[in-house]
Protein backbone atom coordinates (compact mmCIF):
# COMPACT_ATOMS: atom_id res chain seq x y z
CA UNK A 1 0.00 0.00 0.00
CA UNK A 2 1.56 3.27 -0.69
CA UNK A 3 1.73 6.12 1.66
CA UNK A 4 -1.26 8.28 -0.13
CA UNK A 5 -3.50 5.28 0.93
CA UNK A 6 -2.40 4.44 4.53
CA UNK A 7 -2.67 8.67 5.36
CA UNK A 8 -5.51 8.86 3.80
CA UNK A 9 -6.69 5.66 5.86
CA UNK A 10 -5.57 7.12 8.93
CA UNK A 11 -7.37 10.51 8.53
CA UNK A 12 -10.29 8.34 8.06
CA UNK A 13 -9.70 6.20 11.18
CA UNK A 14 -8.68 9.94 13.25
CA UNK A 15 -12.32 11.22 11.95
CA UNK A 16 -14.37 7.91 12.58
CA UNK A 17 -12.41 7.70 16.38
CA UNK A 18 -13.37 11.70 17.09
CA UNK A 19 -16.83 10.91 15.85
CA UNK A 20 -17.79 7.48 16.36
CA UNK A 21 -21.26 7.80 16.14
CA UNK A 22 -21.65 9.34 12.74
CA UNK A 23 -21.63 7.30 9.61
CA UNK A 24 -19.56 6.53 6.88
CA UNK A 25 -17.34 9.93 5.54
CA UNK A 26 -18.44 10.36 1.85
CA UNK A 27 -17.22 12.67 -0.94
CA UNK A 28 -19.85 14.92 -2.25
CA UNK A 29 -18.77 15.88 -6.64
CA UNK A 30 -16.36 18.33 -5.89
CA UNK A 31 -14.59 15.49 -3.85
CA UNK A 32 -14.83 17.27 -0.47
CA UNK A 33 -15.48 15.13 2.58
CA UNK A 34 -18.79 14.74 4.76
CA UNK A 35 -20.52 12.62 6.76
CA UNK A 36 -24.09 11.55 5.21
CA UNK A 37 -25.72 11.35 8.62
CA UNK A 38 -24.50 15.04 9.80
CA UNK A 39 -24.88 17.98 9.20
CA UNK A 40 -21.24 18.98 10.23
CA UNK A 41 -18.42 20.77 8.03
CA UNK A 42 -15.35 18.60 7.53
CA UNK A 43 -11.86 18.81 6.74
CA UNK A 44 -9.12 15.67 6.75
CA UNK A 45 -5.41 15.90 6.21
CA UNK A 46 -2.09 13.85 5.95
CA UNK A 47 1.33 14.38 5.48
CA UNK A 48 4.71 12.39 6.51
CA UNK A 49 3.67 10.27 9.85
CA UNK A 50 0.89 12.68 10.82
CA UNK A 51 -3.03 12.78 9.86
CA UNK A 52 -5.27 15.49 10.81
CA UNK A 53 -9.05 16.00 10.93
CA UNK A 54 -11.41 19.30 11.75
CA UNK A 55 -15.26 19.39 12.38
CA UNK A 56 -17.29 22.13 12.84
CA UNK A 57 -21.54 22.83 13.08
CA UNK A 58 -21.56 25.77 11.98
CA UNK A 59 -19.55 27.22 9.49
CA UNK A 60 -17.39 25.46 6.22
CA UNK A 61 -13.77 24.60 7.47
CA UNK A 62 -10.38 24.20 5.61
CA UNK A 63 -7.41 22.38 7.23
CA UNK A 64 -4.03 21.38 6.07
CA UNK A 65 -0.69 20.28 7.23
CA UNK A 66 2.45 19.41 5.14
CA UNK A 67 6.02 18.21 6.12
CA UNK A 68 8.56 20.89 5.15
CA UNK A 69 10.76 20.19 2.38
CA UNK A 70 12.31 21.91 -0.35
CA UNK A 71 9.97 20.35 -3.37
CA UNK A 72 7.35 23.47 -2.58
CA UNK A 73 9.93 25.28 -4.68
CA UNK A 74 9.11 23.55 -7.46
CA UNK A 75 5.53 24.89 -7.92
CA UNK A 76 5.94 27.96 -5.94
CA UNK A 77 5.27 30.11 -9.02
CA UNK A 78 1.76 28.10 -9.19
CA UNK A 79 0.49 29.86 -6.00
CA UNK A 80 2.97 32.64 -5.03
CA UNK A 81 1.32 36.46 -5.79
CA UNK A 82 3.54 39.38 -6.42
CA UNK A 83 1.95 41.09 -3.08
CA UNK A 84 2.83 38.28 -1.16
CA UNK A 85 6.34 38.17 -1.70
CA UNK A 86 7.21 39.57 1.45
CA UNK A 87 6.48 35.81 2.89
CA UNK A 88 9.99 35.38 1.19
CA UNK A 89 11.91 36.18 2.86
CA UNK A 90 11.03 33.48 5.60
CA UNK A 91 12.11 31.10 3.05
CA UNK A 92 10.26 27.63 3.04
CA UNK A 93 8.47 28.74 5.99
CA UNK A 94 6.94 31.47 4.37
CA UNK A 95 6.37 29.12 1.07
CA UNK A 96 4.49 26.68 3.38
CA UNK A 97 2.73 29.22 5.20
CA UNK A 98 1.45 30.50 1.60
CA UNK A 99 0.54 26.60 0.60
CA UNK A 100 -1.18 25.34 3.58
CA UNK A 101 -3.08 28.54 3.87
CA UNK A 102 -3.90 28.49 0.64
CA UNK A 103 -5.35 24.83 0.53
CA UNK A 104 -7.33 25.28 3.82
CA UNK A 105 -8.85 27.82 2.27
CA UNK A 106 -9.50 25.81 -1.29
CA UNK A 107 -10.98 23.16 1.38
CA UNK A 108 -13.38 25.77 3.28
CA UNK A 109 -14.76 26.95 -0.49
CA UNK A 110 -15.23 23.54 -1.20
CA UNK A 111 -15.47 23.78 -5.32
CA UNK A 112 -13.51 23.58 -8.12
CA UNK A 113 -12.11 26.01 -10.30
CA UNK A 114 -10.19 28.26 -7.77
CA UNK A 115 -6.77 29.61 -8.89
CA UNK A 116 -4.23 29.38 -5.86
CA UNK A 117 -2.72 32.86 -7.64
CA UNK A 118 -5.77 34.70 -8.93
CA UNK A 119 -8.33 33.91 -6.65
CA UNK A 120 -6.65 33.68 -3.18
CA UNK A 121 -4.37 36.45 -1.30
CA UNK A 122 -2.50 35.73 2.48
CA UNK A 123 -1.98 39.49 3.97
CA UNK A 124 1.40 39.45 5.18
CA UNK A 125 2.24 38.71 8.87
CA UNK A 126 5.35 38.33 10.59
CA UNK A 127 5.46 34.75 11.39
CA UNK A 128 6.13 33.13 14.79
CA UNK A 129 6.06 29.58 15.63
CA UNK A 130 2.22 29.92 16.08
CA UNK A 131 -0.28 32.60 14.90
CA UNK A 132 -3.05 34.04 13.04
CA UNK A 133 -2.91 35.11 9.65
CA UNK A 134 -5.83 36.57 7.30
CA UNK A 135 -6.81 35.41 4.03
CA UNK A 136 -9.03 35.83 1.14
CA UNK A 137 -10.92 34.47 -1.37
CA UNK A 138 -12.47 36.65 -4.44
CA UNK A 139 -14.17 34.67 -7.46
CA UNK A 140 -16.54 35.88 -9.38
CA UNK A 141 -19.82 37.04 -6.91
CA UNK A 142 -18.37 34.95 -4.22
CA UNK A 143 -15.92 36.94 -1.28
CA UNK A 144 -14.48 35.68 1.64
CA UNK A 145 -11.89 37.27 4.25
CA UNK A 146 -10.92 34.43 6.57
CA UNK A 147 -8.89 33.99 9.93
CA UNK A 148 -6.43 31.29 9.53
CA UNK A 149 -4.69 29.43 12.95
CA UNK A 150 -1.57 28.24 12.06
CA UNK A 151 1.42 26.11 14.68
CA UNK A 152 4.89 24.49 13.37
CA UNK A 153 6.30 21.10 14.98
CA UNK A 154 8.94 19.43 14.47
CA UNK A 155 9.48 19.60 10.73
CA UNK A 156 5.86 20.32 10.09
CA UNK A 157 2.92 23.17 9.60
CA UNK A 158 -0.32 22.28 10.48
CA UNK A 159 -3.04 25.49 9.35
CA UNK A 160 -7.02 25.81 9.76
CA UNK A 161 -9.36 28.29 9.05
CA UNK A 162 -10.49 29.71 12.38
Amino acid sequence: MDNVSVHNIAARVLAHTVCPDFDILEKDEYGKPYFDSEDHKISITHSGKFAGFMYTKERDCGLDMEEITERVRRIQSKFVREDEAAFLADDLRGLYILWCAKEAMYKHYGLKSLDFKKHMKLDYQKLTETGKLIGHIVKDEYSRTLELEYSFFDNYLILHTA
